[in-house]
């Protein structure tokens, strides 16, 4: 207790401070985390500025929008039929996220907000495939801190020279059996893979983009590594435990609120399933209604043949052939949904915010993950016990109800999700509360430089050890080829005397 009241009080007695925040990806669950941020910097007092494409309609005091408006997209990008290795994944990103970079900071509204010279104290930014944005630290003459959706991985890990032992650690690489000899030579390929990736594909292009937009620029070498210290969206109860440097801070379920009541139609609807409650939901950036219509099919169907009730997040009007034990609604509270004591199951894309509100709540998985970490998601939740998964385009209608039974007349499921609730839950402070313990720690220390590790000197071939192997590698070679030349001495002497003996 005394320690939370330490940590308060730092909080409390904090000054405060000019934060800009820059989430400028298009996704809703991008924008929902940065928002939830900087409005909890705002609510301590902090004077805040968010950089990203949506509005807030109910900004707290303190809190000023620079909105972004993209353009709207000439199609839409078909995410459940994006099923490729996450190797692929990470040339694409590497590659395809550049495009929104140079939108943001070509953006008039982006322009206008730089030439209006405003100071800050810190810059709070998301990292996805965006290092060109850590410039902004220069720009600004302020502290960088990173804030990643995901866990420590091969993407973010050099920015503050994390370690990362492939022998044990999945990145974003799900497998069956973590230890043995095929994952291991698989994530030891892809992490080769992704160091390459990165050094020589992805770094140059987010260099070439700071360049064009503010000329003079430094190298991006000068700045990659200026974080000074990066917020991960990570939680024990829920991720593997791995590796992490003082400068990587766990601020899992920060953006998980106390729940308030449901609206009055809703409430009614899960009072009255007296059986039980199946919430179906595909987050924010998927759209159940884009489906595969076979998929559909098989999950209406399956539906169909349940006693519990389901409520789905659909985002149209219709459902065409839904069961009368359906329930549709465009959007949904999720959080204060999972609070209603009828909810037995949620079916989730396996995305990271979902699967923490539902640990939070105590409530079991089944998972159709698509791309990205949501397949790691759904492999880990199934490892600890609360939860089942299969892959999206292999889902029928048998394999859907035999799920659905298992995890609902199994009490396994439950009582392993209620386990990783209470770990979820017992803290000393809470992850909203360490999101500003952090990020004033930071600004009263002037960037923290007490936290960096060594290995932020080191060039990335230092950092692996690759001039001291090829050292060895020489003198090794260098050491066979004098013994052998020493031994090919020795024997021609040999020879030599052989045959004097044998002339005398």
């Amino acid at each position: 207790m005394r320690y939370v009241a330490l940590v308060l009080c730092l909080i409390s007695v904090s000054e405060c401070a000019r934060i800009l925040g820059i989430f400028h990806l298009p996704g809703k669950s991008h924008y929902a985390a940065g928002n939830t941020m900087m409005k909890i910097l705002a609510e301590r007092g902090h004077d805040v500025t968010l950089i990203s494409p949506f509005k807030e309609k109910n900004p707290p005091k303190n809190f000023r929008d620079v909105v972004l408006t993209p353009e709207a997209p000439k199609e839409k990008f078909d995410f459940f039929n994006f099923n490729v290795h996450p190797l692929l994944q990470s040339y694409i990103y590497s590659v395809q996220t550049s495009p929104i970079l140079n939108a943001t900071l070509s953006h008039p509204e982006f322009k206008r907000f730089l030439e209006s010279k405003q100071k800050f104290d810190l810059v709070l930014m998301e990292y996805f495939f965006s290092d060109a944005l850590k410039y902004l630290g220069v720009y600004f003459n302020a502290p960088v801190i990173v804030y990643s959706a995901l866990d420590a991985n091969s993407w973010i890990n050099p920015s503050v020279a994390n370690p990362m032992p492939v022998s044990y650690v999945q990145d974003l690489l799900a497998s069956s059996d973590v230890l043995s000899f095929p994952s291991r030579l698989e994530r030891t390929f892809m992490y080769v893979c992704n160091s390459l990736i990165r050094n020589f594909l992805y770094l140059p292009i987010q260099d070439k983009l700071v360049k064009e937009h503010f000329p003079g620029a430094p190298d991006i070498d000068e700045y990659f590594n200026n974080a000074a210290l990066m917020l991960l969206n990570a939680d024990v109860s829920v991720n593997a435990p791995i590796p992490k440097v003082p400068a990587m801070v766990d601020i899992g379920g920060f953006h998980i609120k106390p729940t308030k009541p449901l609206p009055k139609d809703l409430q009614d609807v899960l009072d009255k399933a007296v059986n039980g409650v199946v919430y179906f939901s595909m987050g924010s950036n998927l759209q159940s209604a884009q489906m595969p219509k076979k998929t559909l099919a098989a999950l209406l169907a399956a539906f169909s043949k349940l006693k519990e009730t389901v409520l789905w997040k659909w985002e149209e009007d219709n459902l065409p052939g839904k069961p009368d034990n359906v329930i549709i609604r465009k959007w949904l509270p999720q959080n204060d949904v999972f609070a209603h004591k009828n909810v037995k199951l949620f079916i989730t894309h396996g995305g990271i915010f979902s699967t923490m509100e539902a640990v939070y709540h105590g409530i079991p998985c089944l998972a159709f993950p698509i791309f990205g970490d949501q397949v790691l998601n759904a492999q880990r939740a199934s490892e600890t016990g609360y939860a089942r998964w299969m892959k999206f385009h292999e889902i029928t209608e048998e394999k859907v109800l035999s799920e659905i039974d298992e995890i609902l007349n199994n009490p396994k499921y439950s009582e392993n999700v209620k386990a990783r609730s209470r770990i979820m839950l017992d803290k000393p402070i809470s992850p909203a509360d360490r999101l500003v313990f952090w990020v004033e720690y930071v600004i009263r220390h002037k960037g923290a430089d007490h936290l960096r590790v060594a290995g932020l000197e080191l060039t990335w071939y230092q950092y692996l050890l690759v001039d001291v192997i090829f050292f060895v590698a020489i003198c090794s070679v260098m050491f066979v080829l004098f013994v052998k030349y020493v031994l090919c001495y020795l024997f021609s002497i040999c020879r030599k005397s052989n045959s004097k003996l044998k002339t005398q």
